[in-house]
């Protein structure tokens, strides 16, 4: 038998981790002496050797519980989902870097960074299959395809473009700048999505008057107060679309 001290060194984790996986009942002791000494056999290194690896292949404590109790066929089984759940988890990590390359593209090519802005960009970024898959319960399919794979093709240009941009407007909301330049960066700001897709989202859009996107899943920049003051602007100025109304 091992005291608790020589089975730590043996099996290489600590005590105190011994100590944890006996409260949560997945490795008991095979001798507790009066003293309350605690000691451990062979197969003892066993047990501890098939939680190591559950635990690595990210199986939760309640998971490897489970599997402990469970037959070899039922353990096959479960490998196979666990299996499932890490390349999903890869698949997240894979785009989520990717993200982050691109952020990271986009700040380098950016003169001033906006916390605020750079995180709502970075936000879009990894969230755009969520956004997608909602504006497809309200748009038709086609339209939200084309506007995302234009906005893929041009995605360092167009944030890096709306970064400025947002950035400008916020400070033009602190510091008022001319009309004709206001106008200018209003309108630089809608034509980031070609005309065409914006004229055809609203025709889509002109029905549904109550319509309230998911604020969450769609974040701004722009505080309350500076929301109200850009639509504001662009009423006075007539802007829709990147172009003059009139």
């Amino acid at each position: 038998m091992y005291s608790i001290g020589q089975f730590a060194k043996k099996t290489g984790l600590t005590v105190r981790a011994l100590r944890f996986y006996s409260e949560k009942g997945l490795l008991e002791p095979c001798f507790i002496s009066d003293a309350g000494h605690r000691y451990y056999n062979d197969a003892s290194i066993e047990t501890i050797q098939k939680i190591v690896t559950l635990k690595y292949l990210d199986y939760s404590l309640e998971e490897i519980e489970e599997v402990l109790r469970n037959e070899e066929q039922q353990l096959i089984e479960s490998l196979r989902f666990q299996k499932l759940q890490l390349e999903k988890k890869r698949n997240q990590i894979d785009r989520v870097i990717a993200s982050l390359d691109q952020a990271i593209e986009i700040g380098k090519r950016s003169e001033v960074i906006d916390t605020t802005i750079f995180l709502s960009v970075i936000f879009n970024l990894l969230k755009e299959d969520e956004q997608m898959d909602y504006l497809k319960s309200i748009v038709p399919d086609e339209l939200v395809e084309r506007i995302y794979d234009f906005y893929g093709m041009n995605i360092i240009e167009s944030n890096q473009k709306y970064i400025d941009l947002a950035n400008r407007l916020k400070q033009a909301y602190i510091q008022p700048i001319q009309d004709e330049n206001l106008k200018s960066l209003i309108e630089q700001l809608f034509s980031l999505i070609p005309q065409d897709m914006v004229v055809e989202l609203a025709e889509v859009l002109k029905d549904y008057n109550d319509i309230q996107f998911d604020e969450w899943l769609f974040p701004t920049p722009f505080t309350k107060e500076e929301e109200e003051w850009l639509m504001s602007q662009v009423e006075r100025f007539g802007v829709y679309g990147g172009v003059d109304d009139e």
